[in-house]
Order: C-alpha cells, then structure tokens, then sequence
C-alpha cells in the first residue's frame, strides 16, 4: 500500500506485462541494472500520473466552470434542467476516474519500461498492438498512451532517452559493440593536401628555374632542350618523394608484421583464440587479441576479455575463459569489419576498433563522422562526451589504444643472410610468380637457413626471434606466423597441417609457392612424416623445397642440418592456406 491507501504494483507485475522482446532484454541485464531500470521506470511512471492528474484536474475544472456559467444563464432564463446535474456527475467522473491508481500506474510503468529498454519505435508499436497483453477496464495500453502527451510526453520521452542511454551503455556495451572502418583518413587526407600543396609550390619553383635557364640559353636550342629534360626529370622526382615522404596515400601502408609479446599465461590462449578467431572471420588477428587479453586481464580468468556485459553473453555471468573469448572475439569482429581494417598491419583501422571495443562501437561512427577515424584527442572529446550526457564521474578508458598496442608490436626486420640461400630466392623469384603475402613466407623461412638446427627434442616452438633449434612442423609455424598468419600457432606439429581447417587439399599438379607438402595424409608424427613449404621451380625445372630436416640428401644451399632449401620429392600430400586459395595465379 502507498501513502494514500492505494495498492502498489509490484515489480513482477510490470514486468510479466512487458512484450517479449522488452522481456527478453530485461532478463539479458546484471541485477543491478534491473533494479536501475525498474527505479527509473517507477519515477518516471510517477511523474507521469502526476502531470496527468493535474491536467486532467484543471480540464476538469474548466468543464465545471463552464458548466457553472451555463447553470448561472439557466437561472437567468429561470429553468433548471437535469442535464445540468448529468453533466456535473459527468465532470467528477472525469476527475476521479484517473484516480483508479492501480490499472493505470501499470499502464505507465509497462510504458517506461518498453521506452527504457527498447526505444522510441518500438515501444510505440508494441504499445500500439496491444502486444504487452495488459486489459484494463476499458482504456488499454493503446488508449492509456494517448494521455501521456504534449508537455508530459516530451518530458518523459527526454528522462527515458537519457536513462536508455545510461543503461545501454554501461550494462551492455551493446549495440554500439559490431564492426571497423577505415581509420586515418583524416591524417591522410591532410598529407594528401600537404603533398598537393608542396607539389604545387615545388611546380611553380621549377617553372620558375626552367623560365630562367630558357633566358640563358636561348642562344642554344641544343642546350636548352638537354637542359629542359634534366630539369624536368628532376622536379618529377623531387615531387613523387615529397608526396611519398609526406605521409600522404602513398605513403598509407604498413608492411610490417605484428605479433603480440605478452604473458605465458596470456599466451596459453593461443589456440582458443585461434579457434574463435577463425569462427567469426579474423583468424589473422589472433595476436591482436591476444594483446587485448594482456591489457584486459593479464590472461587472469575467467572473464579474460572482461565480456562480462557483452551483447553476446546470453547467460552472465562469465564461467569461463573459452565463453570470455567467445563473446570478446565476436565483438572485435564486428568492430574490425565496421571499421573496414584491411589487414592486422593496418594500425589506423585497428586502433579505431580498439576504442570501439572499449567505448562501444557507437564510438567508431561517431568517430568516423567527426573526425574520420581514431586520434587519442577525440577518444577523450568521446568520454567527456558521455559523461555529461550519462551522469558519469568517467567513461571507458581513453588510453585503451595505447595500452594495448603496447602488446602488439612489429616484428623485427629479417634478412635472408646465408649466400647460397640468397642466390636460390633470386632465382625462384625471377621464375615463379606469387603474391607478396606468399613471398613474405618464403623469406622469412629462408632467413633461418645457416642459423636454425633441426632437433625435435630441443625445438623452440614459442614464436622467439632468433631459434636455435626447430623441427619440420615448428619451423614451418613459424615462417607462416612470423610473415603475418598468426592463426597458425608456433607450436604446430604435423599432425595440425594435416588436420587444420585453415588449409585446403590440393593435387601436385596444381602446386604454387606458399603451398605446404606432407609425407602421408594419414596420422603419424616424427619420422612418420614431415612438412615443408614449397617455393617453386629453379630455371632449371629443379622444383624447391623449404624444410627443416636432419637429412642433407636433398640440400641445396650445402647444409647438412637444420633450415634448408631441398629439392626433396618425399612429399605426397598436399595442402594451400585456404584464404590464398583465391589469389590470382600468373
């Protein structure tokens, strides 16, 4: 009972009249966050009754009023008629027939309730279909919206956007959490501009140098054209480095290769990541998660990726590392792919899914629109921004792209050092077409050859810079990894290139560089059987392997042990990385 005697309605009753949708959403929150939104459905639904009643009141009023108008010009007119007294009981009908408090602080708590959790649009239309399911004695939940109008509706509509906003954002992350565009724009457009500016400076100057050379050697026709020519030469090549110097479009891309450097117990992740990875479409940026994991939790579970309040966690709480991951890999994806990142070497357009995934990817459109992409500065323009909007003392963490990136660092530079090595990768250059991702493998292999030992009991299959000992499956982890396939774990045995999903069977007619070869389709690890990469064929027609064996039957880089161009024919199974599977051939 409240103060007036009235019975109350209690928060189940509310809430068994919600739609199910609404219904839904109410259960997918914390507790804490229930009791928020039922509070400030409460209030506003309070706030509500009252502007109603009052409107209601002074309507009533003004009809008594004007009924007493009339009963004073009947007087004048000497009748009194009973229509009067119909009209006057009509008008207390009027007044108290809002005070039934219990149907109609229903109505409006189930209203505040679809407005706080499903928005404008569809609390309307729920309201508008009746779909709630609540009945009242004649004014349904469509009749009871009508009342909360003009002045009172504007003022509720204004308290629940700022309230759905509050909860959206702080319980769930939610709808803000899906996808990445391209990022930096804005940078490299002003280099762009930069660049045009600076070549239309430099075109003035050489005109300006080509206008008094003409001057001084008009005498010579000769001389003027060689000199011309030079000139020109000259200021093309000054303005094509001034663009590319600039930082402009030409100067966009990054080449390197990031792995992340974190924790054995962040590292430990690996495969899970992998595997989830791969789920949601980003199995090339399980480094980038994993450095995520080093900044959200140092690999602490369960809730390693802190999904505790994911729009994909069905069922907090979070029991498990794998369901963590689960939910943290798919709201990446969804910010990857908003963002439009091109590759996990893209920096711009990973650090603006960085802010999303923290922010909330309502972030990265905000971003986008305002600034064209990430900078630290509109990371904090953001925060301040919802703060004030949201009530809070803090919003998100404005140094998250930092804080991560500091995992996710480039690989250090690698050369291909060994002097036969370098004559044989030449040649398998000039002889085979393939694509620079391909390329990238081959060289990085090669760049352990001289260097790496092969030895099965001492292989170092954790992804270190400079290995000492490798054997066949670990040293082709690690070419494919290092080049930038981080879904390819260091510590892969022959047994996963056999068995992986990330490879597609192919036949040995139709091998390419880049594809990887086995001795046997079927189980069996050791001498059982063994994997290499293949590079293509030398002039020659010698077709060329890149492994790491104990055997120097098949070297051709004079080795004896270790990492090695062969010209092995031990292979019979073979298998492509299935995303290169599409790249153009020759």
């Amino acid at each position: 009972m409240d103060k007036s005697g009235q019975r109350t309605i209690s928060s189940y009753e509310v809430i068994e009249n919600l739609s199910d949708p609404a219904k839904r959403l109410f259960y997918s929150l914390d507790h804490n966050s229930q009791r928020r939104v039922l509070k400030q459905a409460k209030e506003i639904a309070g706030q509500n009754i009252k502007k109603r009643k009052l409107k209601e009141r002074i309507k009533g009023k003004s009809i008594q009023k004007k009924e007493i108008r009339k009963k004073n010009n009947r007087k004048r007119s000497g009748s009194i008629s009973a229509g009067r007294r119909d009209a006057a009981f009509s008008n207390v009908r009027s007044v108290t027939h809002i005070s039934e408090p219990v149907q109609g602080t229903k109505e409006v708590m189930i209203f505040a309730m679809h407005f706080l959790l499903m928005g404008e649009n569809q609390s309307e239309e729920t309201y508008s279909s009746g779909s709630s399911g609540s009945s009242g004695t004649g004014s349904g939940v469509s009749d009871f919206a009508r009342p909360v109008s003009g002045t009172v509706e504007r003022s509720a509509r204004k308290s629940a956007r700022r309230i759905q906003g509050s909860i959206r954002a702080n319980v769930q992350k939610q709808r803000m959490k899906k996808q990445i565009r391209k990022n930096g724009r804005k940078s490299a457009e002003q280099g762009a501009r930069g660049a045009v500016r600076g070549m239309e400076k430099a075109v003035k100057s050489v005109s300006k140098i080509i206008t008094s050379a003409v001057h001084a050697v008009t005498g010579n026709p000769v001389v003027w054209i060689a000199l011309l020519v030079i000139m020109l030469i000259g200021a093309i090549s000054g303005v094509a480095a001034m663009v590319i110097g600039s930082g402009g479009a030409a100067n966009n891309g990054d080449s390197s290769t990031y792995q992340a450097q974190v924790s054995e117990q962040t590292e430990s992740y690996r495969e899970l990541v992998a595997k989830y990875c791969e789920k949601y479409g980003i199995e090339d940026y399980v480094d980038l998660c994993l450095a995520m994991i080093e900044q959200e939790s140092g690999g602490n579970p369960p809730d390693v990726m802190q999904t505790e309040q994911s729009y994909y966690n069905t069922s907090p709480p979070i029991d498990t590392a794998e369901e963590s991951i689960d939910c943290g890999t798919h709201e990446l994806s969804d910010c990857l792919k908003k963002a439009k990142c091109k590759n996990p070497s893209d920096i711009a357009g990973i650090s603006l899914a960085l802010q999303g995934y923290n922010f909330g990817n309502g972030y990265i459109d905000w971003a986008l629109k305002n600034y064209k992409g990430y900078t630290k500065e509109n990371a904090v323009i953001f925060s301040q921004k919802m703060c004030a909007e949201l009530g809070y003392a803090s919003y998100g963490d404005v140094e998250y792209v930092p804080h991560v990136l500091r995992y996710y660092v480039a690989n250090p530079e690698t050369a291909v050092t060994n002097e036969s090595a370098k004559s044989i990768l030449k040649e398998l250059k000039e002889n085979n077409k393939a694509d620079a991702d391909v390329w990238a493998v081959i060289e990085k292999g090669a760049s352990l050859i001289g260097t790496v030992q092969y030895s099965m009991e001492k292989r170092q299959g954790d992804g270190r810079d400079n290995p000492e000992f490798l054997d066949c499956s670990s040293f082709t982890a690690w070419s494919f990894h290092k080049a930038g396939n981080s879904g390819i774990a260091y510590g892969s045995t022959t047994e996963t290139f056999r068995l992986s999903s990330k490879f597609v069977d192919i036949k040995a007619k139709d091998l390419r560089p880049g594809d990887i070869g086995l001795k046997s389709p079927t189980a069996g690890t050791g001498g059982a059987n063994h994997v290499g990469i293949y590079c293509g064929a030398l002039k020659n027609g010698t077709k060329v392997w890149l492994h790491c064996t104990s055997s120097s039957g098949s070297s051709l880089t004079g080795n004896d042990s270790g990492a090695m161009f062969g010209a092995y024919t031990g292979f019979t199974y073979f298998r492509r990385l299935k995303k290169w599977n599409k790249l153009r051939v020759f």
